[in-house]
């Protein structure tokens, strides 16, 4: 015992005890199952135990955190969208895409129109299209 002490001087209790734990239940590979592990064997597992622990021991990095702007994530989708279709006419609002479907198939929309499933717009074609037609 007074070898096997010298041995895992500088070790940690934990690392020990977790060397211990392991050969008893026999978790620690290519361990013989019959004969108890001699000592080079035990502080080699034992060595190993305390790496994972001052490996554990790290600081960790801090998680990135949310900062929150001065829009909303849904308030932005919602000015790109508005944006993105601010050069067509707006022919109706604050509708669902049931209306939507409704309207196109009684053709009661001009062709080219769009609508807007985030906003809940319908927009009229472009005006090039008005134009021309």
């Amino acid at each position: 015992m007074g070898t096997l002490d010298r041995l895992c001087a500088g070790l940690s209790d934990l690392a020990i005890i977790e060397a211990a734990e392991r050969f008893a239940s026999g978790d620690v590979k290519d361990q013989s199952k019959k004969f108890a592990p001699s000592a080079p064997e035990f502080v080699e597992e034992a060595r190993r135990r305390q790496e994972f622990l001052d490996i554990k021991a790290r600081p960790r990095i801090a998680p990135p955190a949310y900062t929150r702007g001065p829009l909303a994530p849904f308030e932005i989708a919602r000015q790109k969208a508005l944006a993105k279709h601010s050069h067509r006419p707006v022919l109706l609002e604050n509708i669902g895409l049931d209306e939507f479907k409704r309207l196109c198939a009684a053709k009661q929309l001009p062709l080219g129109s769009v609508f807007a499933v985030s906003l809940g717009i319908v927009y009229g074609p472009e005006s090039k299209q008005l134009n021309a037609a």
